[in-house]
């Protein structure tokens, strides 16, 4: 019974794992569409507040703020990001570069230390 129950079990996990397969491929992206500078021109610095994009050298007047909602509301009128995070000291962070997001570090005593995009 051994003999004839192995083969079995050896096509049901065939037969399970070929399921797990598939014969379409994901469409690449389109042009300039998904790159980790998408928006974002070098330096950080963008065009209109309409767009979307990061222009972090207008919200450096926040610099010395306390980082609190009202604090990124404001980040967001003056730059025209999309989004903003906050960063504290010595919190783990994503790399990724993101054109639309404006980060603001802050110190010890959260308070904005550093405006810049990504």
């Amino acid at each position: 019974m051994n003999r004839t129950l192995s083969p079995a079990l050896l096509t049901a996990a065939l037969i399970a794992l070929a399921g797990c397969t598939s014969s379409e491929r994901a469409a690449p992206p389109a042009p300039g569409l998904g790159g980790p500078m998408t928006g974002a021109p070098i330096g950080g610095v963008a065009g209109s507040p309409m767009d979307g994009a990061c222009n972090a050298a207008a919200a450096r007047p926040l610099v010395g703020q306390i980082a609190n909602l009202q604090t990124t509301e404001q980040a967001k009128t003056m730059t025209g990001a999309a989004d903003v995070r906050i960063l504290f000291p010595n919190q783990p962070v994503t790399q990724e570069f993101v054109g639309t997001r404006l980060t603001l570090d802050t110190n010890d005593e959260n308070r904005v230390s550093q405006v810049r995009c990504g």
